[in-house]
Order: C-alpha cells, then sequence, then structure tokens
C-alpha cells in the first residue's frame, strides 16, 4: 500500500499499561509509514492515559466505555463507519472479520515459532497486515522510542529532577518494586538491600518509581532501606515515569509495566523473572539483564503459586546488586 493511498487505520490495543507499551511499536510503525493517515486506536481506560494528546494517534477510544453485548454493538457501528483500510488487531478481537472481512483471514495465521517475544509478535501482526512494507528493513530490529512526550511531560520530569538535585553528577538507579500480580514482585527485603548496597558503594542516587496503588510496596522498601532515597509514586504518569528511566543508568524492575517503560526508552535494564517467561516478555533494551531461579516448575505462567513463591524468594540481592553494577560499569 502507498502512503498516499492509506488515510483511515484502525489499531485495536490491550487494556493494561504494560501490554501497551509493547503495541506501542505498531503505532510507532504505522505513523512512520503512513504519516498523514488519520490513525484510531482503540485501548481499555489504563493503557489510554499513555497514548493520550499523542499526535500520531487522531482518534483514541476508550474500549473500556463500551461495556456489555450492547457497548460492543455500539463500538463495532461505530468502528465500521470509519471504514479503516489497514486493521492491526493486537487483542484478538473478532472485530477484523467485521470490518475488513477480505484481509481478517490473515489473524488465522499465527505466527512462527521462532517469534517469541510479545513486541516481535505484535509487529509480526503488523507485517502481515501491512505486507507491502518497504523491503530490505527488518522492522524487528529497528529501535526508535515507541512513546511521545510532551513539553509538559518534560517541564515536569525537569521540575522533579531539580527539587531533588538529580543532575548527573552521581548515577541514577531507578527502582520499580511493583507489579499488579503479586507472585511477579520480588522482596521488599532485596530491593532495599541493593539499593542500600548502590547508594553505598557506586554513590548512586535511587528514585523509587511506580503506580499510586504501588504506594505500599514502596513504603515498604522505604522502611527496609538504611539510606534516604526519593519516592516517585503518584508524582508522575506512566508517560512521565518512562520520561524520568531516560535519564538513569540503570532501571531495576520486576515483570511489570515499569520494564516494558524502560524497554520502550531504551533504558538499561535488571528484571527479575519467575512466574512468567523472558523470552516472551523479558527486556528489549540493548543493555539489559534478566535475573532469575531457574526451579522445576519455572515459568508457570500461572495466576496463583501452587508451592511457597520460591522462584521469586530465591533470588538473591546479591544477583541483583551485581547485574545493576555491570550496567553500570558498562554505562
Amino acid at each position: 500500500m502507498s502512503p498516499d493511498t492509506v488515510q483511515r487505520i484502525l489499531v485495536i490495543g490491550p487494556s493494561n499499561i504494560g501490554d501497551a507499551v509493547l503495541a506501542g511499536e505498531v503505532i510507532a510503525r504505522l505513523h512512520e509509514r503512513f504519516p498523514a493517515a488519520h490513525l484510531t486506536l482503540v485501548v481499555g481506560a489504563r493503557a489510554a492515559a499513555l497514548f493520550q494528546d499523542d499526535p500520531r494517534v487522531r482518534t483514541l477510544v476508550d474500549a473500556d466505555a463500551f461495556s456489555g453485548w450492547a457497548g460492543r454493538v455500539k463500538l463495532g457501528l461505530a468502528l465500521w463507519r470509519f471504514h479503516p483500510q489497514i486493521v492491526v488487531d493486537l487483542r484478538h478481537t473478532a472485530l477484523p472479520l467485521f470490518l475488513t472481512p477480505l484481509t481478517a483471514w490473515r489473524y488465522v495465521l499465527p505466527p512462527p515459532r521462532r517469534i517469541v517475544h510479545m513486541r516481535d509478535r505484535h509487529l509480526w501482526k503488523l507485517r502481515i497486515q501491512v505486507a507491502e512494507w518497504p523491503s530490505g528493513r527488518v522492522i524487528e530490529d529497528l529501535f526508535q522510542c515507541s512513546l511521545w512526550f510532551s513539553e509538559k511531560d518534560k517541564a515536569h520530569i525537569d521540575s522533579l529532577c531539580k527539587r531533588w538535585s538529580i543532575n548527573g553528577t552521581m548515577p541514577l538507579v531507578i527502582i520499580c518494586p511493583g507489579a499488579r500480580s503479586h507472585i511477579k514482585r520480588w522482596t521488599a527485603e532485596g530491593f532495599a538491600q541493593v539499593a542500600d548496597r548502590l547508594m553505598a558503594e557506586q554513590r548512586a542516587a535511587v528514585i523509587l518509581s511506580g503506580e499510586p496503588a504501588e504506594q505500599s510496596i514502596v513504603d515498604e522498601v522505604l522502611a527496609a532501606m538504611k539510606h534516604k532515597a526519593h519516592n516517585a509514586v503518584g508524582l508522575t504518569t506512566a508517560r512521565q515515569a518512562a520520561l524520568l528511566m531516560q535519564r538513569a543508568r540503570v532501571v531495576i524492575t520486576n515483570d511489570s509495566a515499569s520494564l516494558h517503560l524502560a524497554s520502550a526508552i531504551n533504558a538499561p535494564t535488571v528484571a527479575m523473572f519467575g512466574p512468567t517467561d523472558e523470552r516472551k516478555y523479558g527486556p528489549t533494551a540493548s543493555q539489559r539483564r534478566t535475573v532469575r531461579r531457574r526451579l522445576f516448575c519455572t515459568p508457570c505462567e500461572a495466576a496463583l503459586c501452587r508451592f511457597h513463591h520460591e522462584c521469586m524468594r530465591f533470588i538473591s540481592p546479591d544477583e541483583v546488586y551485581e547485574a545493576a553494577r555491570d550496567l553500570l560499569a558498562n554505562g
């Protein structure tokens, strides 16, 4: 498809922030290829905040506002009236069958087994929908920041760093101890020990970051620390948190939205994995380290642990500290 002939694009994205960040690469590629097209993005309410005021997205639709069968029919009719020429469905809905029946067969095709990571699977879906992607370009290997930042976002982070005297004289480490699923969280004591060692031995400035709902988790880490770290919980949006990560020498995180935010801006990342598979959801930054304890049951990818959370509890602070120190040395 020629960029001049494509006027309407629809992307159906996920509901949570982490998956939306992974889908952000699809938005970035589509905007690069079809800059003049009207791009409509359908995502859940939490993910919508990530693309608020994004100039690449002409129309942002909150899928959560269309609940029940009546709501779904209303949404489907509204999207049908949009008459999209390209539909990229990252949520595995039936909408492509309704909106673009002649090309919906492409969604039946499973990604090749060699494509494991969710970001690459999303990009593969983009490729089969836009079959005429310029030859000779391997879009999976092209890094670009998949997030857009407003001047307001940048001014806010400048102000925050000025308040905390974060000016580059000390290496900045951002620690994100939260995750929506409790079984994906490493221990508060472990995070506290790593933060203390980084501050004492590497002279690092440490910021603890997370969503407002993770305040109690961050408080637990702060209470276990001997040194004083900065608390950014509730002071940034998800997009602003990513912008703050751009200034970090290392981001230390669980498998969470913060991990994918760090990958989106190519921040050096240390990620702890237990029940989930790092081959699917691991960091994609050019400098990255994954820390996990291999057990017979991992990765189980289950919602609840059958045992006692050993896959996360058995990760030692020394392992995480050494991974972070290695990235600091490389930086």
